[in-house]
């Protein structure tokens, strides 16, 4: 638990008893490859740390295609947000690329706990900001550079990813084919 109370306290230096309240919310679970740790349709009720393996959010398109939205790597908060908020069904998938060890709780009974305690709130506020500012870079990302730089972008937060994961899992999160992705990666060998 102490990976956990050093997540916390990179986020936001919270007092000494609500570190061990929100302690008292997680668990560490394991799960496999390929295991699912949020299903199509499950309405989700917690909220969940990556501190071993990749998880990636994904969807599938009426033509049966998988569209990758987000690989998550240690150490990373992970979840359907917008199903967790409105309480309703999730629209994606956090599928286990690797084995995975992951902290989790229970989100509502982590809002109660932001309500009553105002350092847990400006930590809950501080984790909205950061899943707020990733997304939002994943979006420029996609609008604004091309395949080749969006790779180099990956490559530089996920130094390993090419060996971590399927390079089929990679190119969907680009929004590229394989194909092309196996060019893309030939060409940066070339020069």
């Amino acid at each position: 638990m102490e990976l956990f109370k050093t997540f916390v306290r990179d986020i936001y230096p919270v007092t000494a008893n609500s570190l061990n309240k929100l302690q008292e919310l997680v668990q560490i679970n394991e799960y496999k490859k390929g295991e699912h740790v949020v299903k199509l349709e499950q309405t989700p009720n917690k909220f969940y740390i990556l501190f071993e393996g990749v998880i990636r959010s994904f969807f599938t398109d009426i033509e049966g295609k998988e569209h990758t939205k987000t690989i998550y790597t240690p150490i990373m908060t992970s979840g359907n947000l917008s199903a967790l908020i409105q309480k309703t069904p999730s629209t994606l998938i956090y599928e286990c690329l690797t084995d995975c060890k992951i902290f989790e709780g229970d989100y509502y009974s982590f809002l109660e706990l932001s309500q009553k305690h105002h350092d847990i709130t400006i930590f809950h506020y501080k984790i909205l900001q950061s899943i707020y500012i990733r997304e939002e870079s994943k979006i420029l990302e996609l609008s604004m550079l091309n395949a080749t730089d969006r790779y180099k972008k990956l490559k530089e937060r996920f130094p390993k990813i090419d060996n971590l994961i399927n390079q089929y899992h990679i190119a969907s999160y680009l929004n590229i084919s394989p194909v092309q992705l196996s060019r893309i990666k030939k060409n940066l060998l070339l020069n």
